[in-house]
């Protein structure tokens, strides 16, 4: 791994706002965008024997391939089974980042909701934390997702720990204004990672 390269982490709340924020962030470093949650589609895949013997054959969809909605339905209600499907997972996903990592010899930006949770935390340089309002989460879980105020709240609920470990960040970023505030703070920060400086780990707050 070159120990020259930035290689950030971008976490927080689902809806948070992290990933238009971490596109933007690549974009002005011209670094290399990796989507962990993406990769977590190719895990579903690549584990598919081991999560259907962990979780029955009732959360695949009718060409026998798993729905993700069934098996959200399943690990958002229950704590100890999303571990054990993280469990399952998690050293596909992470195997996987470092490759691309490793393959690349741009600056790299890794969108991660849940990097706290896994060894890719460990392979960053610097850590970004998003935050934004409950309020305006819960908006975006409704629209987007399409479900109820009810099921979103207890989708945050199973991320507490995720907002727990927000001080663990070198830099806290607010998204609570408009689309162009995060524009201005990826601008910001593409010039603040464009510099080499010994303070780099210092928290820096947006």
């Amino acid at each position: 791994m070159d120990n020259n390269k930035n290689i950030i982490g971008v976490y927080g709340l689902i809806c948070s706002g992290k990933s238009s924020f971490s596109k933007m962030l690549a974009k002005e470093m011209n670094a290399l965008y990796i989507d962990a949650d993406l990769i977590g589609h190719e895990a579903l895949i690549n584990n598919k024997d081991n999560i259907v013997g962990e979780f029955s054959s009732d959360i695949l969809d009718g060409s026998g391939n798993i729905d993700r909605k069934k098996l959200g339905a399943v690990v958002f209600n229950n704590f100890k089974k999303l571990r054990r499907l993280e469990e399952i997972n998690y050293p596909y996903i992470e195997n996987r980042v470092k490759e691309l990592i490793d393959s690349s010899c741009k600056d790299v930006v890794i969108e991660a909701a849940l990097i706290m949770r896994s060894k890719i935390r460990f392979m960053c340089t610097s850590l970004i934390y998003v935050n934004s309002k409950t309020s305006d989460i819960i908006k975006r879980m409704k629209k987007s997702r399409n479900i109820s105020e009810h099921e979103a709240r207890k989708r945050l609920k199973m991320q507490r720990d995720v907002k727990n470990n927000k001080f663990n960040a070198d830099i806290l970023i607010n998204n609570m204004k408009d689309y162009n505030n995060l524009i201005i703070i990826s601008k910001k920060l593409g010039r603040h990672y464009g510099v080499k400086s010994k303070h780099r780990r210092k928290r820096i707050f947006y």
